[in-house]
């Protein structure tokens, strides 16, 4: 997010230095996985109570209805897109264990939303706060 508004300070400008097309994809890129982040939770609950209702027997309308499958779809490529970009990139062997990313994948998904949120919520509460990772610090380094 951080990221996406420092490059979007001067729109015109990184569209002059990219181009359209590039310009384009970097929005895509930069503020679609920001925004399909924020709203995973809402895509989920939504899905799970239409999901529900329709288990139920309850009166689905054309507008839930469509909304269902949207949500489902919208989920389903989500997750679909993140599986295929990982499976090309692993080696014969790790692709043994696929099926643990395949079943992990939506808690994955949760705990990048909870993240996303949680930065969200310090750009704007704290916008000049970094937290880093701690580390320890190494030993000196030996005189050869």
């Amino acid at each position: 997010m951080q990221t996406w508004f420092v490059h979007m300070r001067d729109p015109m400008l990184l569209l002059r230095e990219l181009g359209p097309g590039s310009f384009v994809i970097a929005q895509i890129l930069f503020a679609g996985m920001a925004l399909s982040a924020l709203a995973h939770p809402f895509l989920l609950v939504t899905g799970l109570v239409l999901a529900v209702d329709l288990a139920l027997a309850k009166p689905t309308g054309t507008l839930r209805a469509a909304l269902l499958t949207i949500d489902f779809v919208n989920i389903a490529c989500g997750y679909l897109s993140f599986l295929l970009l990982g499976w090309r990139t692993l080696a014969l062997r790790e692709k043994l264990g696929f099926w643990k990313i395949v079943l992990f994948t939506p808690v994955y998904w949760t705990m990048m939303s909870l993240a996303a949120w949680r930065a969200a919520w310090q750009l704007w509460r704290t916008p000049h706060l970094w937290e880093k990772t701690p580390h320890r610090p190494l030993g000196r380094a030996t005189a050869a």
